[in-house]
């Protein structure tokens, strides 16, 4: 039963930078509740003071992620850099909230978005858990980030 209720919910992935404030004072909490969340699963990654002054001054991008339309599910955020090449890129870098693997399929949407911006290529940090899913959507490893904390 409740797998046949999972597959019932869809997602999507909306772009909230021409939505009014009102429009997304209706996610307030729970986005804050998933910022929040976020923040203290990597205290170290995370400021959510930084997110908040970059996606004010228009240097990131905040998607909503909807389930059946109107639930909030998810975040994620997303910046376009440039390379020391000129290549442009848009590199996500945040995705957080409720949805897991399902929401791989909605890096279609953003991936369009990039298209229209003329970015040459997505970049993105993940788990080594989204692999095989990102894999059947083109992407492959890059680079593998090692982490060792260095006691006294």
């Amino acid at each position: 039963m409740t797998r046949r209720c999972e597959r019932q919910n869809s997602y999507s992935a909306h772009l909230t930078e021409k939505w009014s404030w009102q429009k997304i004072a209706h996610y307030q909490e729970a986005l804050n509740a998933a910022l929040k969340k976020y923040a203290q699963r990597f205290p170290d990654d995370v400021c959510l003071a930084t997110i908040a002054e970059e996606l004010a001054r228009g240097q990131a991008q905040l998607w909503l992620v909807l389930k059946n339309k109107t639930q909030f599910s998810a975040f994620a955020i997303t910046k376009v850099e440039r390379t020391h090449t000129g290549k442009k890129r848009v590199v996500l870098s945040d995705l957080a909230g409720e949805g897991g693997l399902e929401l791989v399929k909605l890096i279609d949407k953003v991936e369009e978005w990039a298209r229209t911006i003329h970015a040459e290529e997505m970049h993105m940090f993940g788990r080594s858990g989204w692999s095989k899913m990102l894999s059947h959507h083109g992407y492959s490893r890059n680079l593998i980030h090692y982490r060792k904390v260095l006691n006294p």
